[in-house]
């Protein structure tokens, strides 16, 4: 439990956990708009999410550069004991959007969630 020093009264904690899904596919076509509104009726149990769009990154695997434009979906966890529910929607994600993997940041610490053969 964490008090406010000025007031002595509870606040609530908030853990921040964020996703990138990609805008588009590995053919380099834009996912439909469904994709998007089932992943966000996923987010949104966790009493809601915030979106950023046009978030560009770069990886190299097997001598070869990709790139990449994706959303980033950020939400507020209320407890620690909210993760596994979270990390089952970016598991969702990762096969939905079939990605090889999906980085994601929880409390500031990034990771790099792959799939059983990643």
């Amino acid at each position: 439990m964490v008090y406010d020093s000025h007031h002595w009264r509870k606040v609530g904690l908030m853990i921040k956990a964020v996703l990138l899904a990609p805008e588009f596919d590995n053919e380099r076509h834009p996912f439909m708009r469904a994709a998007f509104e089932e992943l966000e009726a996923r987010l949104l149990p966790f009493g809601g999410w915030s979106r950023q769009s046009g978030v560009e990154g770069a990886w190299r695997s097997g001598g070869r550069v990709y790139r990449d434009v994706s959303y980033q979906y950020a939400v507020s966890l209320t407890t620690w004991d909210q993760l596994p529910a979270w990390l089952a929607v970016v598991h969702w994600a990762r096969e939905y959007f079939r990605q090889e993997a999906i980085y994601i940041e929880v409390a500031g610490v990034p990771d790099i969630i792959a799939g059983a053969d990643g």
